[in-house]
């Protein structure tokens, strides 16, 4: 299946929830019912018959270097033990590490190093918080964790019921970055006007407080996503019977769960996906579904993989 493939960056202008795939597909799913409601219903029938007009990945972090952009992609769950090392304190903090500089990412991928050749020797590299580079650039940048608490208001009365938190990261000389897959050339438009839409609105629930605000900007994408005997998802992955028979017995990957919450009040029913980093045997080209939840408000869970493939060699 062909595709274009494009690069978002964002960046904070405030407090910023955290964007998996999921969410940033609800957010888009969001924006296109207030810009094109005549096209919604037919979408979501295009992604439920297994055709998706568009694939998405989570974000991830970058840093601004110079004038240039450092970007940092998940650390990849391999099957390779990592038991062949001499420092243990290098192997302490490599398990910190959940980002790992683009260049490491396909170094591993291409098989010129390993976690092991990483760990032992691991002074040649700099871990920052949880991201590791190939060096030390010598930069100033963070992100902070913090949780805000927010009054919930009655509309009847318009008095405060309960107060509940909300959480999310303050950025400083870095952002975050994500792919998308065109699929369908129309949809480039689309998802174009709806970051625009977000653009002014925000992301998350608490955008009317001054949070989620955001600047952003989209250029092609030079990813190689190759063919290969295996992929890495950079998505969260919800597969179908058929994926989950085919690929489950030579995966390598980590399980994580949702439950969110309607604005209703209703609780949706837990959703369990492949956590992005994931590894798989490679067969075909698409992977992955949407799974509806909410009776009151009714959402779709995006679970499509957004697969980089590369060879393995046995």
């Amino acid at each position: 299946m062909g595709a274009k493939t494009v690069l978002v960056y964002i960046k904070p202008l405030s407090v910023f929830p955290k964007l998996h795939s999921d969410t940033l597909f609800g957010a888009i799913l969001s924006a296109m019912s207030e810009l094109y409601p005549d096209k919604i219903d037919e979408m979501i029938n295009e992604f439920e018959n297994n055709n998706p007009q568009f694939l998405i990945s989570s974000t991830f972090p970058f840093v601004f270097v110079e004038n240039d952009k450092k970007r940092f992609l998940p650390k990849i769950i391999l099957k390779s033990k990592l038991d062949k090392f001499d420092d243990i304190s290098a192997l302490k903090e490599y398990k910190k590490v959940e980002f790992i500089e683009e260049d490491i990412f396909f170094d591993i991928i291409n098989q010129k190093i390993s976690e092991n050749d990483i760990i032992n020797s691991f002074d040649k590299y700099h871990r920052a918080g949880n991201l590791l580079m190939t060096k030390d650039y010598n930069m100033s940048f963070g992100f902070e964790n913090v949780i805000l608490p927010n009054n919930s208001i009655n509309r009847l009365t318009n008095e405060t019921e309960a107060i509940f938190y909300s959480e999310g990261l303050e950025y400083g000389n870095m952002g975050l970055y994500f792919y998308v897959d065109i699929l369908n050339e129309e949809y480039e438009s689309i998802i174009k006007s709806c970051l625009k839409y977000l653009r002014d609105k925000g992301f998350g629930r608490d955008v009317s407080t001054g949070k989620g605000h955001f600047d952003y900007e989209i250029e092609d994408s030079n990813l190689d996503k190759n063919s290969g005997n295996r992929f890495i998802t950079l998505s969260r992955f919800i597969p179908t019977d058929d994926d989950l028979s085919s690929i489950i017995s030579d995966a390598n990957y980590e399980l994580e769960s949702k439950r969110g919450r309607d604005k209703s009040g209703e609780i949706r029913k837990q959703i369990r996906f492949f956590k992005e980093g994931s590894t798989f045997r490679n067969s075909k080209e698409i992977y992955g579904k949407i799974v509806k939840s909410g009776v009151n408000v009714p959402a779709c869970e995006y679970g499509y993989a957004f697969t980089v493939n590369y060879d393995e060699v046995s």
